[in-house]
């Protein structure tokens, strides 16, 4: 039987850093090790970045530009839909990393058949592509292209409601999941830090400090201004606590202003982005997603994986995932104090962090596994290109 050709289209690829990003790494990456023949299709946002390189064994393709907004997106729209045109003979699948720009162009393209073409939702409510499509300019023509994919995959319950009540059919739910992560121990905890002092001074922590870690995009709507100014009432405790705010994005130098008017230069740290978390994930203390409106995310997932306790915002989709006093803490979106009530909570008690860690880890490996996901996944695309290939007969 030959190996299932697949193409991924994603406006945003390694070496860029993301939730999008690691989603994307991570399946790409699996789905190779499954004989999978896979191709990313994305966008050169740098000139001197190569057309064309391997990563992680899957074929990376850059087209020319980057769908910066206006002309620019346009330009990458239109050499996106020539490009799957002139090599559609070249796969049995093309799955499509969102449902805005990128989707709309290769169904209109391709059509939903041949190859099929399945569309990923990302996220759900104001941060999600159904609230994108409803405000934006031309949000209704993108929505009916959209509705004519293969099948449209939701990562959360709350997001595939979204879809339904859009007018989507073929919703199909994966998860996102995780790779197992080695358990976290005291030694794999000083190692980690020690290891990452060297690499980053800016990552330097006292042995014994506690450590909060918040990996996300530093964009709108994301709570990280909120959670910088929670930070004071523990670096008041915790002197030497730190907070490592891991990520890049528009925001980065408000936020790093923030930081440093506040007088909170020496607590918490903005050392940018990491392809692999792991470490940063031994080394720190407690996983905290301030996001009000931005949800689930794989971060979560992996920190989970790796058996940090969670503090998250209150949203629909993160409760699907986290039981509050279980797997951590929900806070209410936007609740300064309650957000520093739960990180000193933690700090104060060991016992009850590693309590949470573990069940938080227990539940991403038995339910978020990322193996479990692939296999989802390989299983719809099977069952569209046998589809696709009886038709075509």
């Amino acid at each position: 039987m030959n190996p299932l050709r697949l193409l991924i289209v994603t406006p945003r690829y390694w070496p860029l850093v993301g939730d999008t990003e690691r989603v994307t790494t991570r399946l790409a990456n699996q789905f190779c090790a499954r004989g999978c023949s896979t191709t990313i299709l994305t966008a050169r946002w740098h000139n001197d970045w190569p057309e064309s390189v391997v990563h992680l064994h899957a074929v990376v393709k850059r087209l020319p530009g980057s769908p910066r907004g206006g002309w620019t997106t346009f330009r990458y729209m239109r050499a996106l839909a020539r490009w799957v045109r002139q090599h559609r003979q070249e796969f049995d699948i093309v799955y499509v990393m969102n449902l805005r720009q990128d989707a709309y162009a290769v169904v209109g393209a391709l059509g939903a058949d041949d190859p099929p073409v399945v569309l990923r939702a990302q996220r759900a409510r104001e941060t999600g592509d159904c609230h994108w499509q409803h405000h934006a300019r031309f949000g209704n023509r993108l929505r009916k292209r959209c509705q004519d994919a293969a099948a449209i995959v939701a990562s959360t319950d709350v997001s595939a409601d979204e879809l339904l009540r859009a007018g989507y059919t073929s919703i199909h739910r994966i998860d996102f999941g995780a790779e197992e992560i080695e358990p976290r121990s005291a030694a794999s905890r000083y190692h980690a830090r020690a290891a990452l002092a060297e690499a980053n001074q800016d990552l330097e922590v006292a042995e014994f400090a506690p450590v909060a870690i918040c990996v996300d995009r530093f964009a709108e709507g994301r709570g990280l201004p909120e959670l910088i100014r929670a930070w004071f009432p523990i670096a008041d405790r915790w002197p030497s606590a730190k907070l490592w705010l891991i990520g890049d994005g528009p925001l980065r130098d408000s936020l790093y202003h923030s930081v440093v008017d506040l007088g909170l230069r020496q607590q918490i740290a903005m050392p940018g982005s990491f392809d692999e978390l792991s470490e940063l994930y031994h080394a720190a203390d407690v996983f905290v997603s301030p996001s009000p409106d931005y949800g689930a995310s794989q971060a979560l997932i992996e920190a989970m994986a790796a058996g940090l306790p969670i503090i998250a915002s209150d949203t629909p989709d993160v409760r699907e995932i986290i039981e509050d006093s279980i797997h951590g803490f929900l806070t209410p979106p936007g609740d300064r104090q309650r957000l520093s009530e739960r990180i000193a909570q933690l700090f104060e008690s060991t016992d009850l962090a590693l309590r949470q860690g573990l069940a938080a880890r227990r539940l991403a490996n038995e339910c978020y596994s990322l193996s479990r996901v692939v296999e989802d996944h390989l299983t719809l695309f099977k069952q569209l290109a046998h589809s696709a290939s009886r038709g075509t007969a």
